[in-house]
């Protein structure tokens, strides 16, 4: 009898050992998400100095601790597709302004195409953290309805800017990938989520660019810490339905080469840039869903008696939200392709970046 409950309980022994060694191998494998945050917005270029073939992808990343898995819905728009910047449906008016403040009223807001629906692609895949950073592999790619399976790989460096926001940049790719930049919290991806333009432009605060930007097939990089031209603030001016803001700057350097045509007239359209202050328009719209705003600039010289039609820098955008649900600024895209009639692909620009606080 002593045999029999001796083997019984080494059996008993066993098996509990047996599971806390499959649970603990199973809690092993388990990955929490990149500095403990969920959902993420991200902006990633692949830009290129020996052709005209540039991309950007922007769109948001959500990571699930509970099998590892990562997915990323994403807009990318690509130079070959000549993607031509769309009204996003906000027209910027403000009936009640401080004299000299006042952008161009009753213009239409552009953005890049598609970004007023949902996003065109789907990417899903896996990660793995070590050592300060997070390794995806795409495994699946969606892009305008069209499924292949892939095998995409990124690392990407993890930091916390501060408590409640968590930093991703890109470290290495396997594919075309040369710009990344992400930040992300617990804050849910949804609408409610989204800081309305009255909270945005409620403090004047210093919007920290980074990312990289490519433009006459030079690539120029911008580290954390550079100034960004987009310092919203109390002195912008709100649109009247509060889906808007505009605001005027006055000597900002607008190249008089890209407003006046050579020849016998060029000194006085010059001349004529000074005398009237020099002057940039910008908009930023809050006309979507999700975390998207869209931000558009343009100098007056390019057109004195109007809305401008041309060739606008063009930015879609999505909000950096932290835990505390307070907003901290952007991650964007620039989507700017040359709309003069005899297209000069070197002279387009395209930017991935951030713009948080």
């Amino acid at each position: 009898m002593g045999r029999k409950r001796l083997r019984a309980f080494a059996i008993v022994v066993l098996s509990v050992l047996a599971s806390t060694l499959l649970v603990g191998a199973s809690q092993a494998r388990t990955v929490s998400a990149p500095s403990g945050k969920l959902n993420w917005v991200v902006s990633v270029g692949g830009f290129r100095t020996d052709a005209d073939r540039n991309y950007v992808r922007l769109g948001y990343l959500v990571f699930n601790p509970a099998d590892n898995t990562v997915a990323h819905n994403f807009w990318t728009w690509s130079q070959a597709g000549f993607p031509v910047p769309v009204d996003s449906g906000d027209v910027y008016y403000c009936g009640d302004w401080a004299p000299g403040t006042n952008p161009r009223n009753n213009c239409p807001i552009k953005t890049a195409p598609g970004f007023t629906g949902a996003p065109n692609g789907h990417f899903t895949g896996t990660y793995a953290e070590n050592s300060g950073q997070v390794a995806i592999t795409w495994t699946s790619s969606t892009v305008d309805g069209t499924t292949t399976p892939v095998n995409l790989t990124e690392t990407w460096a993890v930091s916390e800017t501060r408590p409640g926001l968590g930093r991703l940049q890109l470290v290495s790719d396997n594919y075309s990938i040369t710009s990344g930049i992400a930040y992300g919290s617990n804050a849910s991806l949804a609408q409610t989520s989204k800081a309305p333009m009255s909270s945005v432009r409620a403090t004047q605060r210093s919007y920290l660019l980074e990312g990289q930007g490519v433009n006459r097939r030079a690539i120029t990089n911008w580290t954390r810490g550079s100034s960004g031209a987009l310092g919203v603030g109390p002195a912008w001016n709100k649109c009247d339905d509060g889906s808007c803001l505009g605001y005027v700057q006055y000597d900002s350097g607008c190249d008089p080469t890209s407003c006046c045509l050579p020849g016998a007239g060029y000194e006085a359209c010059a001349k004529k840039i000074i005398d009237t202050g020099d002057r940039r328009f910008y908009y930023l719209s809050d006309a979507f869903g999700g975390r998207r705003n869209s931000y558009e600039f343009w100098c007056e010289c390019l057109s004195y008696n109007g809305c401008y039609l041309g060739n606008s820098h063009v930015r879609p955008l999505l909000q950096v939200i932290d835990d505390a649900g307070a907003f901290q600024g952007w991650v964007g895209a620039e989507v700017s392709p040359d709309r003069n009639g005899s297209r000069d692909p070197s002279a387009e620009y395209y930017s991935s970046f951030a713009l948080v606080a």
